[in-house]
């Protein structure tokens, strides 16, 4: 008998069949279904056919971890878990909800309280994995305006971090704040205002504070009453201090900075959203040592750099990348003396390497 006589005829059953799947924009308005559930789109999560909720609105202070958040819920603060609803769309960041989101959550299990929907952002600030992927982190939700701390020294003052943060703040339409911090280190202020010369002619805003002598803390505090402030920059700056000043009750961790090599070190973990006693609230998110820009966002750079918008619609192209092309407004700044050189080599690096 041949080999292939001896081998068992089995009858297979349920083979795998090519499915013509319907619009995904039906899938969503359906319940869920288990051969589908990968192909729900999140701009629909906040569809839902569950019965007996009883929802109200409340705000994440903090995301905890196993899927667990802190809610101010009006005048108290609670405990809950995100639905598992919500889990099962697809997202583009790494995050189904973040500080800052409002939410809706649901009373009728108390006190196993669960978030059931994420209402929509008004505006987020995220940045971006450096893999091939280059998977959305959203810091915060629903902010007023981002406080850029940087440092004058230990560690020094990088401008090119504060050029990516403020293109990070015109893309997601957050008004920007420079901090500049530890100007008690500075020998020579004619030397630190030249340095920011640039981000004061084309209207920044820009704060110089000194937790240890008192510098600019009034102004600080008046800019930050009654808005939303998301506290981040380079580590190492001294955001942890300069809160600290301002809310001395919070008693945030505070750690000195490397003397081999200027590196801060990360006393921030996670994200946090505080109340201020004067009004608004603090998001406090982790240091950051570099910041990635999505390779999506390419051609808005070029008009959403740091001051490039007062030249670039004075470009003979309308797609103008400002390197090489003929009449470009930018280039012709930059020969005049107009745009600082400093600034366009920064836009040149973030231009090759995003």
């Amino acid at each position: 008998m041949k080999q292939k006589d001896k081998k068992r005829r089995v009858k297979h059953l349920e083979r795998l069949k090519n499915i013509d799947l319907p619009d995904l924009d039906v899938l969503d308005d359906q319940r869920e279904k288990a051969q589908y559930k990968t192909a729900r789109t999140s701009s629909k999560r906040h569809q839902t056919f569950k019965r007996g909720m009883k929802l109200k609105t409340g705000r994440v202070m903090e995301v905890l971890s196993n899927y667990q958040c802190r809610i101010k819920l009006g005048d108290e603060e609670i405990k809950a878990l995100i639905g598992g609803r919500i889990k099962q769309f697809l997202y583009n960041s790494t995050s189904l909800v973040t500080v800052g989101d409002y939410v809706e959550v649901d009373l009728a299990t108390a006190p196993n309280y669960r978030i059931e929907n994420v209402l929509p952002r008004n505006n987020s600030l995220s940045r971006y994995d450096s893999g091939n992927y280059q998977k959305e982190i959203v810091l915060a939700a629903n902010i007023d305006q981002l406080v850029i701390t940087s440092s004058w020294r230990m560690p020094v003052f990088k401008p090119g971090l504060i050029d990516r943060y403020m293109i990070l703040a015109a893309i997601h339409n957050i008004k920007p704040l420079i901090v500049i911090n530890k100007i008690d280190l500075c020998d020579d202020l004619a030397e630190l205002e030249e340095s920011i010369a640039y981000y004061r002619k084309i209207g920044c805003d820009i704060i110089l504070t000194s937790p240890l002598t008192g510098a600019g803390m009034e102004e600080l505090k008046h800019a930050l009453k009654d808005k939303d402030s998301l506290f981040s920059g380079h580590s190492g700056t001294g955001k942890s201090t300069l809160i600290n000043y301002l809310e001395p009750g919070l008693e945030l961790r505070t750690a000195e900075v490397s003397d081999h090599n200027e590196k801060g070190k990360h006393t921030t973990t996670q994200a946090v959203m505080l109340p201020w006693s004067f009004g608004g609230h603090l998001i406090d998110t982790p240091g950051i040592k570099t910041i990635t820009l999505n390779r999506e966002h390419i051609d808005s750079i070029p008009k959403l750099f740091p001051g490039f918008d007062l030249y670039h619609p004075h470009c003979r192209f309308r797609d103008c990348k400002h390197i090489e092309e003929q009449d470009c407004a930018v280039l012709q700044a930059v020969e005049s003396g107009e745009i600082d050189p400093q600034r366009y080599e920064s836009y040149l690096w973030i231009m090759a390497n995003i």
